[in-house]
């Protein structure tokens, strides 16, 4: 029943950090284009995930939120099964 128990905070770990990073990434791209770019609030703007990311976007799309999640669920899984041998 531990072993259960340290899945699911595994889980719930892994994907509150690719809430985290999106969530980050959504600040960071705002604050780049209102203060780099220098373009305001009610202006249209436009993404070509194309060109930003390559030939290879949608493995780029997909695959990075699941390295995020690898990586919180690995990290995560180390923490809570530390605690279950204590």
């Amino acid at each position: 029943m531990r072993w259960v128990l340290v899945s699911v905070e595994s889980l719930a770990s892994g994907a509150l950090t690719v809430l985290s990073f999106l969530i980050i990434l959504v600040v960071a791209l705002h604050l780049y284009t209102r203060y780099v770019l220098g373009i305001e609030s009610g202006q249209a703007i436009g993404w070509d995930p194309v060109s930003i990311l390559g030939p290879y976007w949608k493995l780029a799309i997909i695959g990075i939120p699941l390295l995020v999640f690898a990586s919180g669920f690995t990290i995560g899984f180390w923490f809570f099964s530390q605690r279950v041998h204590r």
